[in-house]
């Protein structure tokens, strides 16, 4: 009886020793730090693209985007590749789920993740317009007499005119028509003495008559006040 009560007790003090050794040996295990989360660009904007992303490497990452070190960055947090882009950013478009997105924003070898949006043209009308003009955005007949175009109407283009000059105080285009050169006199005044490149820059360009209302006019006068001149010229 009395050997029977001691092995209790033994059995009990071991238990109570591994429970003790359990619980410290828990204790002694760090929590797991909670992954590190970056800025995800646009998100939850209200033109986002739900779980599109692009995402944009570091010039310093040291593979490419279409390589598979570069897919397998996105698949590491739970995303796919979709477009990879080689030209105008060594990246890609992903999909991923926002906590995804936010995640790998943190990761070293990126530059930046940005929520895909939509966008559209947002189009301004020109009523009244001239037929030529009505003629470009209607191929059938007959015509609405409206030219409807982009607002941004070539805003940052500049439109080099090669012809016999352009009168830039014209009211079409006043304030976004420059000198460039003169061919034929060999200066830098390339004013117009006969019309046509005049005609032409307003065709571009003019604010009513213009497919391009925004965009930029330099004269370059290659043709003199009779409308002539030279291949050499022209080069």
């Amino acid at each position: 009886m009395a050997q029977l009560r001691s092995k209790r007790i033994r059995f009990a003090a071991i238990a109570a020793v591994a429970a003790t050794t359990l619980a410290g040996g828990l204790a002694a295990v760090p929590a797991q730090a909670a992954p590190a989360e970056g800025k995800v660009i646009g998100a939850g904007s209200p033109t986002a693209v739900r779980d599109s992303y692009i995402v944009t490497l570091r010039k310093d990452a040291g593979f490419k985007a279409s390589s598979a070190t570069g897919r397998e960055l996105v698949e590491e947090y739970g995303g796919s590749v979709n477009k990879t882009f080689g030209s105008a950013l060594n990246g890609y478009t992903a999909t991923l789920s926002a906590t995804e997105a936010g995640h790998l924003a943190a990761d070293p070898a990126v530059a930046a993740v940005e929520q895909n949006q939509r966008v559209r043209v947002a189009d301004t009308t020109q009523s009244n317009a001239p037929w030529g003009l009505d003629r470009i955005d209607q191929a059938s007949l007959p015509l609405s007499g409206t030219y409807t175009y982009p607002d941004s109407a070539g805003s940052g283009v500049t439109a080099y005119v090669i012809d016999t000059g352009v009168r830039i105080t014209h009211q079409q285009i006043s304030g976004r028509a420059t000198y460039g050169y003169d061919a034929v006199d060999g200066d830098t005044s390339a004013a117009d003495g006969n019309g046509h490149g005049t005609h032409v820059a307003t065709t571009i360009a003019g604010s009513t008559y213009g497919v391009a209302k925004k965009a930029k006019i330099v004269a370059v006068r290659v043709l003199d006040n009779n409308g002539s001149g030279t291949t050499a010229g022209v080069i």
